[in-house]
This record gives structure tokens, sequence and C-alpha cells, in this order.
């Protein structure tokens, strides 16, 4: 029995419908954390268990592109994608989805996709400025502090993460914003010094929640997987955050005389 031919506008509209559902699952990976290698695999993955013939995704810094083929026609799209973040839950449950989607319509992907967003995952801010506090207190300890060392390193920690919080949210730059942070970090526990014997435990703990551990684990991924210019942008964002944050402890050592 001869198969009825569907329409050419059908397919395209299908085609079109594949590309874009690829193209805001890809955005998703990436602004949670992925690696390029893993943001393309995820990508094609996905606009091939859609439907597509042929998928061929190309990642960038800043951007996501796909060109998808089927039934002799193909179609093309670019996204820009917001700042990176940080959320490996999500990053988890989308790899689990990309997965999963064998089968499944764009509209059943889209759903789960909008599922995944809505459920909101993140601690409170506040309880993350102070679990940070925390860090910074704990790896005082571990550096050998004095219990004055270890609370000056907390409160240092905590002050210098919110510094950080509310100039990222005023959308200061990388540089900027990791200067003050390390300068409030470094004043708290300069402040301090003269109450504890382990000063330079204490303010070196006090500024490691500053260390982009994220984008130099994802360069270094970005490099090993021949990604070298996404490798470069992601190290140099790193160096960059980085000698903010050594400013910023240089000033504040100098400020108050301790440098």
């Amino acid at each position: 029995m001869e198969q009825t031919p569907i329409p050419d506008d059908e397919s395209r509209a299908d085609l079109e419908a594949i590309l874009q559902a690829s193209l805001d699952f890809g955005v998703r990976v990436q602004m949670a954390g992925g690696y390029t290698a893993r943001v393309r695999d995820s990508v094609q993955r996905v606009a091939l268990n859609l439907g597509a013939e042929k998928a061929e995704p190309w990642v960038s810094s800043a951007s996501l592109g796909l060109v998808v083929h089927r039934d002799g026609w193909s179609r093309t799209s670019v996204r820009n994608t917001p700042m990176f973040g940080v959320n490996f839950t999500e990053l988890s449950s989308l790899s689990q989805l990309a997965k999963q989607s064998a089968g499944m319509t764009v509209e059943d992907l889209r759903s789960r996709l909008a599922a995944l967003a809505d459920a909101d995952r993140r601690y409170p801010m506040w309880l993350v400025l102070i679990m940070l506090g925390v860090s910074c207190g704990s790896f005082a300890a571990i550096f050998g502090a004095d219990a004055v060392g270890i609370a000056a390193a907390a409160v240092a920690g905590w002050a210098g993460s919110l510094t950080r919080y509310l100039l990222h949210h005023r959308h200061f730059k990388p540089f900027i914003y990791c200067l003050f942070a390390a300068l409030v970090s470094a004043s708290v526990v300069s402040a301090l010094a003269s109450f504890t014997e382990t000063y330079e435990s204490a303010v070196i703990a006090s500024i490691l929640f500053l260390i982009p551990g994220v984008p130099l684990l994802n360069g270094t991924a970005d490099l090993l997987t021949s990604n070298y210019l996404n490798g470069l942008v992601r190290l140099t964002r790193a160096a960059v955050i980085i000698t903010g944050a050594a400013l910023g402890l240089a000033l504040g050592l100098a400020v108050w005389g301790q440098l």
C-alpha cells in the first residue's frame, strides 16, 4: 500500500519544532554549567531522538546554533545563551531527560523541560551566604587557625560573599565584584588581626569562596575535548576572577598595614 507523503508545509513545521525544542534543551544544559562537548552531544541526541535525520550543533561561549535535516529540508537557528550558572542537580536531570527522549514528541519534551525549569532546587540566598561563611571558617580550621581565626574567616567569608552577591545583582563585571568581595573579606580579618595568632591562615581562608572552580574545570574539559576556543574563554574568565580577588586581597592588606 502506497504511503501518503507528508505535505511540505507540515514537514517544515515539524522540523522547525524539533529545531527550537532541541535549542531550548541545549540552552538549559549550558546555563546549568555543562561544558562544550556535553552541550553539543545533548543537543544532537535530543534532535535525533525527536525525529531529525541529521543534526549539526555548534557551541560558542555565548551562543548555541543548530542545523537539522529531514525529508530533504534543513532548518537553522542560533540562540544567545545567558551568563553561565551552576546547577548540577538540573544538569543531572537534563542528562537523564536526553537519554529518555527517544520516542518522545516535541510537546512531551517541552513539558518536561518546563517542569524542570519550574522546579526551583536552589537554596535560599541567605542560607547560601551563611554556608559560604561556614565553609571559609572550615578551611581556616583545616589550615590550623585558632578559634578566633576560624570565627574571623567565617564572618569575613559571609561579608565577602554578600558583597559579591549584591554587586553581581547590580550587574557589575566579575573583576569588579571579585575585587571588592576580596577587599571586604580581607578587611574583616585584618580588623581582628590583633586577636588571633593565625592571621595568615584566616585571611587566606576568607577569600576561598571566590575560587572559580567550575570555569576552571569546564575550561580544562574543553581543552581536553579539542574545544580550544571555548576552553580558552572559560579559563580567561577564571583568570579574570582570580586576578580581581588577588588585587582585592592585596588592597585590603595594604589598607590595614598587613602587606
